[in-house]
């Protein structure tokens, strides 16, 4: 056979049939008309000089396989002509297809046929027809001619037809004759209307069931996009595919080739190390199961610091599985049962990957009974018993021994695991009977009772290292058997140096015979090299202590990870705990200057002290940042930079920039804004948050005091009215209620968006709103610009006109009129004059609304009273260029500066910069003092070259307008003309 390349088409979604097997028809037929370029390597052995097969040696091929049988004197005659039913079956035959019993054709005896089944199938598969389609006549008996067996070829094989076909076939059969001849499946000249031989349908048979052999061998997965092929001719081909293979998992995969072939085989991509968080389970109420897609690192992965529930829930332990793929994490408290939980995972290694996943959403739900996993006896002294998960107040009453109650110590070495050891002593050898009864989990389940059977064995063997590892700060070592914590503490593991014991200062309970003991001080980390370390007084449950003088020698890995942030929560408005996942350095981790907080006005907030404290494991992991000003509710910015660990190296962190969010904790509260409209029986009760609209729509939440009685307030009474985005209500009385009788509203227990109820409430004063006229208030007047007042009310503004309003200056008495007035729908109203307003004192609003000209939600009129003072909340700034006279420069504001105390503090303000070479002036080259509505500097330069200068103000506290609000000046940057030598 000849060698020919195949290149491959992803997620076709034709179906190929392999090895021989047996497919529905239908679906075969797709591979039966798309194997042409297959089929095309046979043509040497159909007609070629090259052919490596006689037709009679591939006639016994295809005997051998099934596909033909020779006659009964055991000859092949391949001389002799073929059937049309002959020649269905050996196509069924050869494309494996199966046979259909069916009946199509209207031929006599037809139904009785020994090849219907056959003709069916190639006639359903549309590679044979009928001679007479009118008369559905199929004629089995009828011999085949060369020129229909190459109309068969060239429609199983999808050859290309050519349109000027010139041969001695008949004229319909042309164009198939000139397409099998181009393709080497007949000769060039012979009689194609003359019968075909059994010889020819052989070969065209060979050709097609060793095509159909063609197939993937090996499929290997080089990364979750590209899988390598091996094919069945030896060759290989690199595949990049549209999806992700899911690690660890068989996908079956289609393939086609350029040529239309459609493989299909399974691929597993084979994943040891993570790649990311697959889910999160908890099914008590004590854990939760985080679950990876493959290994992660187990220093990284049991660390605490790394996880962190939405809900704020602590995080007791983790703990890494046997596998390498899921961390069990513990929680201090408990979660709520059918509850959904977030939980954030930060900073997991897993090869040189990081892992993280933010808020990952899972169900909480605790609905089996806690049972009993394991009961094994610890040598003759203690019994381990294990639960299902964790359990709680497990005591005496919870077993009975031997048919008796149990006397004895229950002590809990984690929440699923307990050790008891009876008081009076040693078990005998042997069997024993172990009653658990009424034992309850974190969700009050209680256990049904259990009987279990214990195999006692003598213990007299003491316990020993089975392993030991280190790095500089800490020795993790794993004993031989299950150990008692109880018999040894941190001081029992330790190295020497000069004659003094290097004693650990902490210890960590890593499973039932391995604990982390930790150097983390500087004066007891362990040397580079190979150290002894000394173990002592570790005892099993037996009492056999480990042999005196037991040492291992380890070889400490030096610790170069840098520490890291895993979360930030701020406690309450002034603090913040900063959590790690390494243990820090003391100095550079309270060095206030390493942390940064900007509230969410943009304002720095200075720290007041980073103090270093323990986890809740001991470890000191955590900063805890106290501020002079609190946070603002919602998002502060949080940047730190240059805390180093407590390792040997000191490393240090990559500075850190992120979000500390102050939850809302604060209750709302009425605000005086209210409106109240006798006449209209309506009455507006605003709030000075926005408020949980559910809430403020609940008649439960408001009382009427009506003709002296308090009572509930109902749909029947009044109509309640959300507005102005949650924040304010219309509370709108029914036309049959007497207002005369109304005598005052109650707010009850409304809330805000995060659940806070309303502050007056819960003091129980000032929540009782008197059914008395308040109309339309000016709550302020503010200067925005030299054109523009902004004037709020005590209500939403639904229409108004410039003449309500009038300015008055009660210095100058000038008098402006409003040119525009422009309202949004909120409480504020902005007005508008042609020129801007230069005089920056004495300017008073009036206003004279009435009901056509000024409306509130209510219809109705402002209160009468004095004029509003307008607030001017405008800049000062620059106007026109610098003067320059002598040596002094002057700059000139819009508006009077307030005078400045100590004006020496203003040279550091500004930056003056020589032109002729560029030089900035020394502050001792110049001052700069304010004057009226100017700031005024004096050069003492130097220089005997007359130049300019550039001026460059950057923003001040101490220049300001003259007035209350001391509005900064705004910065400039100006070239002066040249000034004089002096």
């Amino acid at each position: 056979m000849s060698n020919t390349s195949y290149s491959f088409k992803e997620n076709s979604h034709v179906i190929v049939n392999q090895g021989g097997e047996k497919k529905v028809m239908k679906k075969i037929l797709s591979v039966a008309l798309s194997t042409a370029m297959a089929f095309s390597m046979f043509a040497s052995v159909a007609f070629g000089a090259d052919a490596k097969l006689t037709p009679e040696q591939q006639f016994n091929a295809l005997k051998e396989a099934g596909i033909v049988s020779g006659f009964p004197d055991g000859l092949s005659h391949l001389e002799r002509t073929l059937t049309r039913a002959e020649l269905a079956k050996i196509i069924v035959n050869s494309l494996s297809l199966e046979p259909v019993d069916a009946t199509s054709y209207n031929d006599k005896n037809y139904a009785n046929h020994w090849g219907r089944p056959y003709i069916e199938a190639a006639t359903q598969a549309g590679i044979l027809n009928g001679k007479d389609a009118v008369k559905k006549l199929f004629d089995p008996n009828g011999a085949v001619t060369v020129q229909e067996l190459a109309k068969v070829l060239v429609t199983a094989l999808k050859l290309e037809v050519p349109a000027d076909a010139n041969n001695t076939a008949s004229e319909w059969a042309k164009g198939y004759v000139a397409a099998a001849v181009n393709a080497g499946y007949l000769a060039d000249g012979i009689n194609y209307q003359a019968q075909a031989t059994r010889s020819q349908a052989v070969v065209a048979a060979y050709a097609i069931y060793e095509a159909a052999q063609f197939k993937v061998t090996k499929a290997e997965a080089i990364d979750a996009t590209h899988v390598k092929l091996t094919l069945s001719n030896g060759e290989t081909v690199e595949v990049t595919l549209e999806k992700a293979l899911e690690p660890n998992k068989a996908t079956e995969l289609e393939y086609t080739t350029a040529d239309g072939k459609v493989l299909k085989y399974t691929v597993t991509y084979v994943l040891t190390t993570a790649t990311k968080v697959e889910k999160v389970t908890a099914t008590n109420l004590k854990e939760a199961v985080v679950t990876f897609d493959g290994k992660v690192d187990e220093d990284t992965a049991t660390e605490v610091a790394n996880y962190s529930f939405k809900s704020g829930k602590a995080v007791k332990s983790a703990t890494l599985s046997e596998d390498g793929k899921s961390v069990t994490l513990t929680l201090s408290s408990t979660f709520t049962n059918n509850k959904v939980e977030y939980l954030t995972v930060s900073n997991v290694k897993a090869g040189d990957a990081t892992i993280s996943a933010k808020d990952v959403e899972f169900s909480v739900a605790d609905n089996e009974l806690p049972e009993v996993k394991e009961v094994k006896s610890l040598g003759t002294k203690s019994i381990k018993v294990t639960f299902s998960e964790p359990v709680t107040n497990v005591v005496q009453g919870n077993f009975e021994l031997d048919g008796s109650a149990y006397y004895g110590d229950v002590k809990e070495l984690n929440s699923r695991t307990y050790v008891l050891t009876p008081y009076s002593g040693a078990l005998a050898v042997g069997e024993h009977k172990l009653v658990v009864k009424g034992v309850t989990d974190f969700a009050s389940f209680v256990s049904l009772t259990s009987t279990h059977t214990i195999t006692v064995v003598e213990d007299t063997a003491a316990p020993t290292v089975a392993e030991a590892t280190a790095t500089l700060e800490s020795v993790t070592i794993t004993f031989s058997e299950e150990v008692d914590p109880d018999t040894f503490d941190e001081a029992d593991v330790f190295w020497k140096s000069s004659g003094e014991n290097k004693e650990a200062n902490r210890v960590e309970t890593i499973a039932d015979n391995k604990y982390k003991f930790y150097f983390e001080n500087t004066d007891n980390a362990l040397p580079t090299g190979p150290v002894t370390i000394y173990v002592q007084d570790v005892a099993d449950f037996s009492g056999n202590v480990i042999a005196s003088g037991t040492t291992v020698v380890v070889t400490p890995e030096i610790d170069q990870t840098r520490p890291e942030v895993t979360k930030t929560e701020a406690t309450d408005a002034n603090t913040i705990k900063v959590f790690f996942n390494k243990v820090l350095d003391e100095t550079t981790a309270e060095d206030e200057d390493n942390y940064t907080v900007t509230n969410g006005d943009d304002e720095v907030l200075t720290v007041a002290s980073a103090n270093l404290i323990q986890d809740d494991n001991g470890a000191y992991k955590v900063v805890e940042l106290t501020l002079y000003k609190d946070l603002t509710v919602g998002n502060n910015k949080l940047t730190i930079k240059n805390v180093q660990d407590n390792t040997r190296l000191k490393n240090t962190m990559l500075d850190y920039s992120g979000t500390v969010v102050l939850g809302d904790t604060e209750a709302p509260k009425l605000d005086d804004n209210y409106l109240v409209n006798e006449a209209a029986g309506k009455i507006v009760l605003t709030f000075n948050e926005k408020m949980d609209v559910d809430s403020l729509a609940s008649y439960s939440n408001y009382y009427v005091e009506y003709d002296g009685k308090r009572k509930p307030l109902t749909g029947s009474i009044a109509d309640l009215s959300v507005v102005n985005g949650g924040t304010a209500v219309i509370i709108t009385f029914a036309e049959n209620v007497d207002l005369s009788k109304v005598d005052a509203i109650v707010v009850l227990g409304v809330k805000d968006l995060n659940g806070n109820v309303l502050e007056e409430f819960i003091n129980g004063s000032g929540n009782r709103i008197a059914f008395a006229d308040k109309g339309l208030e000016v709550k302020s007047a503010k200067l925005i610009d030299k054109k523009t007042v902004e004037v709020e009310f005590n209500s939403t503004i639904s229409a108004v006109n410039k003449s309500a309003f009038i300015f008055n200056n009660t210095v100058t008495a000038a008098t402006y009129n409003v040119t525009n007035v422009k309202f949004d729908g909120t409480n504020k109203v902005k007005l508008t004059w042609d020129t801007e307003y230069t005089d920056t004192e004495g300017l008073e609003l009036d206003v004279k609304g009435t009901v056509t000209t000024l409306v509130g939600k209510l219809n109705v009129d402002t209160t009468t009273g004095a004029a509003t003072v307008v607030e001017d909340k405008v800049a000062p700034e620059i106007k026109g260029d610098l003067a320059v006279s002598g040596s002094t420069i002057t700059a000139t504001f819009t508006e009077k500066l307030a005078a400045v105390a100590d004006e020496s503090r203003l040279v550091s303000d500004f930056v003056i910069t020589r032109k002729w070479d560029g030089t900035k002036l020394k502050t001792s080259e110049y001052d700069v003092a304010v004057v009226g509505n100017t700031v005024v500097i004096t050069l003492n330069d130097t220089t005997s070259y007359n130049t300019a200068y550039t001026v460059q103000f950057k923003g001040s506290d101490l220049i300001t307008d003259d007035t209350t609000n001391a509005n900064k000046a705004k910065s400039f940057t100006k070239t002066t003309g040249v000034v004089a030598a002096h």
